[in-house]
């Protein structure tokens, strides 16, 4: 049994995003392989093209175009769930996704749009991880280092020394650092 398919999770599921939405990933079967997402990210958006006023099943159908790489798509769902009135807007998590979603059909740049929502997201809670990082990035892209920095030294501060993400954050401040330094000698 596929682990979605188990009970709880269904209980859980249904109540998060809906029967209706659940009804549709559950026709799907299994969504392995490819075809398989491909058909389920299709009738999602057929779905939605009816009945699109979850806010959550939509930032839901958002993930998983996200997760196929389908970032217009995405967008345009983000876009929708954060029109319509919900809990969804307060969620700076939902802001960040959609600003990656929106850079991603920008060549991976977090300039323009995308930068509002990180504000957006980072006006919700400024200690919000992921809005720590993009901004940190969306200045990082513009040559603006220490200003980057400024949004990932708190971001340092907030991960777990030891894991991953602190390993590559601190190395990416080290880097970023150096690359202020040189920037300031050059304005000297």
């Amino acid at each position: 049994m596929n682990w979605w398919k188990r009970p709880a999770v269904l209980a859980v599921v249904a109540l998060t995003v809906g029967a209706s939405l659940l009804a549709v990933y559950w026709d799907g079967g299994s969504a392995d392989s490819t075809g398989e997402t491909e058909a389920l990210l299709q009738r999602l958006g057929r779905y939605f093209e009816k009945q699109p006023r979850d806010a959550r099943e939509l930032v839901f159908a958002a993930r998983r175009l996200a997760e196929a790489e389908r970032y217009a798509e995405a967008a345009q769902a983000y876009e929708k769930a954060l029109a319509l009135p919900s809990k969804v807007v307060k969620d700076p998590a939902v802001w960040c996704e959609y600003a990656d979603a929106l850079g991603m059909t920008q060549h991976g740049k977090l300039a323009g749009k995308p930068r509002q929502l990180i504000d957006r997201a980072l006006a919700l809670n400024p200690e919000h991880p992921k809005a720590l990082e993009l901004a940190g990035s969306a200045e990082y892209e513009q040559g603006n280092y220490d200003v980057a920095l400024g949004f990932w030294r708190p971001l340092l501060a907030l991960l777990k020394p030891g894991t991953q993400m602190h390993t590559e954050m601190a190395a990416a401040i080290a880097r970023t650092e150096g690359l202020a330094a040189k920037s300031a000698q050059v304005r000297q």
